[in-house]
């Protein structure tokens, strides 16, 4: 299955409103070393999915998108901040990220621990800008905060950074929910709290964006057996050398292609429950399974 081309024009146009909103961060009006890392990072590419989230929850609830670019923004940075930390030494030691030089190797360790810390740090600059209440503001950044800390994203990290020797399955499944599914689960409820959202609703929202964050993560295992660095933009193959578990290692790769498909099933039928218009989001769903990249 390939993409079609409505989810094309609409992942496309989602990264150039994110990343002309980005353009404008006070951080790039700096002229340091530490803000043109920053930028290196930043706009280095990337699929920009976890904005697309954002601003499409937003708009399938009738919210304007324009209104959820801070969040969107601020979703970016976090990621990006965590890609950095990632590629270092301490923990995958990578060399090429999203097709470009990891950015420890055109700087140092400490320049890019520093970059990823500012990055992380502007992210909720941006996100209280959002034109919406102080009390809405603070649930966002409550959730933001949340997802970005210890008991998800960072502790998800700092899983990775110390995993033992043979990482089995409940490691490994505690680990993905910190590092992959919270964020695009924070995405998703970020985009509804702009549009405004019923307690319920973002429960169910919240609960759809943690399958989806799983089924990316289960895709991109697949990638990591089947793709080649350049489709990638990264070294593939180093989960299965680390001697980590992954569903591609238990079920093989046909297995968890039919897994991804029934997990993708099971998402759009959650998501055609829901009040508004899913339809992007669903497309990239029934896509994922099937992506090369």
């Amino acid at each position: 299955m390939s993409m079609s081309s409505r989810l094309k024009s609409a992942l496309k146009d989602s990264a150039f409103k994110v990343e002309e909103a980005m353009n404008q961060l006070p951080l790039f009006f700096e002229e340091s070393p530490q803000s043109e890392h920053c930028y290196y990072s930043l706009q280095a590419g990337g699929k920009r999915l976890r904005p697309f989230f954002v601003l499409q929850a937003c708009s399938s609830l009738g919210g304007n998108p324009e209104d959820a670019l801070p969040a969107a923004c601020s979703v970016e940075m976090i990621h990006t901040y965590s890609l950095i930390h990632d590629d270092l030494p301490g923990m995958d030691d990578d060399d090429i990220r999203r097709g470009k030089p990891t950015l420890h190797r055109i700087c140092s360790v400490e320049s890019a621990v520093f970059a990823a810390d500012r990055l992380l740090l502007e992210s909720f600059r941006t996100l209280i800008r959002t034109n919406r209440s102080a009390l809405q503001v603070r649930a966002m950044l409550k959730k933001l905060v949340s997802a970005a800390g210890a008991s998800f994203l960072v502790g998800g990290q700092f899983m990775d950074m110390y995993h033992p020797s043979c990482a089995d399955r409940k490691w490994t499944e505690r680990m993905i929910t910190g590092k992959t599914s919270a964020m695009i689960r924070v995405s998703m409820e970020l985009g509804a709290m702009v549009s405004g959202v019923s307690d319920r609703e973002l429960s169910m929202i919240s609960s759809i964006g943690n399958e989806t964050g799983w089924l990316f993560q289960l895709t991109d295992d697949i990638l990591d057996v089947t793709g080649t660095s350049l489709e990638m933009g990264k070294a593939v193959s180093k989960d299965a050398e680390m001697g980590k578990w992954n569903p591609v290692s238990e079920l093989g790769v046909t297995g968890a292609r039919e897994l991804a498909r029934r997990n993708a099933a099971s998402i759009m039928k959650r998501l055609d429950s829901l009040n508004g218009d899913w339809t992007m989001i669903r497309e990239l769903v029934e896509y994922l399974p099937e992506r090369r990249k």
